[in-house]
């Protein structure tokens, strides 16, 4: 019985060792399987060669209206912000003291031409008598002196007449031409002067773009030339202006040329002080291009992903003009490949791609 027993427990231990000694089984690794996405070649094509500069929005029209009159501010009629016409009324000023001034300088005038009228008459009788040898020539030149004083009195009364009028139609301030008031600086019952800045207004439609084109480029800037540019704050959106005005010298301390470009602004999204990304297209250049779709945006770059032996791989372009749906690539890509079309976000570096 005991012999029985140790057999049995040799049998277990040799199994045993048989089993350590064969190990594990290996486990085969089941590779990933490549995903079907669209892709396109580097293709070389022309596009437009283009100058890249920066420059900023101003107003077409801007000024600070003053008040051309002294007196208490008795209406303002504006907000910032509001439209206006040209000759819309700004503010009022009291205008009692200037309508008084007025009406006393247009009394004066009238009496200066009634006393012109009544030496009028005593010139014309001393020019008889002179003839008729009933007064001396001393008595006629003193007649006739009072009579050109008179003309002179009449001439500066009138003057006076006309400048009280004017001062008085100054306390009602206007709008010299059409735009938007950008900000108001009285308010109702303040004292202005003649030099007392009342309101700024800006004129934007349309609205200049100021660029300021480095020596070497300024051949190729032309008047009548179209001008694409970008703001920020309108995200991808493309405006189109027009070259108007090119300044006749460089600046001595910048060595570049300002030149000034012109763009509808009707819908007023476009603002003065607007920083722009300017393009201007020169000519015609060929060179790698890949669909618009291929391009990915991220931390500031440009991105696509490159299928290369069977994989996507991650590439940093710099990337030039767009015309057509393509985009071309300054730097980064050869005409010899292909790119995903689309990528979706969760492709990774090493994926496998049909």
């Amino acid at each position: 019985m005991r012999a029985s027993v140790i057999a049995i427990a040799l049998g277990l231990l040799v199994a045993s060792c048989s089993r350590s000694e064969a190990g594990p089984q290996t486990q085969t690794k089941v590779e990933e399987a490549p995903r079907a996405l669209g892709t396109a070649a580097v293709e070389e094509r022309a596009m437009p060669s283009e100058l890249l500069l920066t420059g900023s929005l101003v107003a077409n029209r801007q000024s600070d209206l003053a008040a051309n009159a002294s007196g208490r501010v008795l209406a303002t009629l504006v907000e910032r912000g509001q439209k206006v016409a040209a000759g819309d009324v700004i503010a009022r000023l009291d205008a009692r003291m200037a309508k008084f001034s007025a009406k006393a300088a247009s009394a004066q005038s009238r009496l200066a031409q009634q006393q012109l009228t009544l030496a009028g008459l005593e010139c014309e009788r001393a020019d008889k008598l002179l003839t008729s040898g009933s007064i001396s020539r001393t008595e006629y030149d003193r007649t006739k002196s009072q009579c050109e004083t008179g003309l002179q009195s009449v001439s500066a009364a009138a003057s006076s007449a006309a400048l009280a009028a004017v001062q008085a139609g100054d306390s009602v301030i206007r709008a010299p031409f059409a735009g938007i008031i950008g900000e108001r600086f009285v308010d109702v019952g303040e004292y202005v002067q003649p030099s007392t800045r009342v309101v700024s207004l800006f004129a934007i439609d349309p609205i200049r773009l100021s660029i300021a084109v480095p020596e070497a480029e300024v051949a190729q800037i032309t008047q009548g030339q179209t001008v694409r540019f970008e703001v920020s704050a309108l995200g991808k959106r493309v405006f189109e202006a027009e070259v108007k005005y090119i300044s006749p010298a460089l600046r001595e301390t910048t060595r570049d040329l300002l030149v000034e470009a012109v763009a509808p602004n009707k819908d007023a999204l476009l603002h003065p002080g607007m920083f722009a990304t300017v393009r201007i297209t020169t000519g015609e250049r060929r060179m790698p291009c890949v669909p618009e779709s291929a391009l990915v945006a991220a931390d500031g770059r440009s991105l696509v992903w490159v299928v290369r032996d069977g994989r996507a791989v991650q590439q940093v372009v710099r990337i030039g003009p767009r015309s057509g749906g393509f985009v071309g690539v300054l730097a980064g890509l050869t005409n010899a490949e292909r790119v995903v079309l689309e990528p979706p976000k969760d492709l990774v570096d090493g994926t496998r791609v049909e």
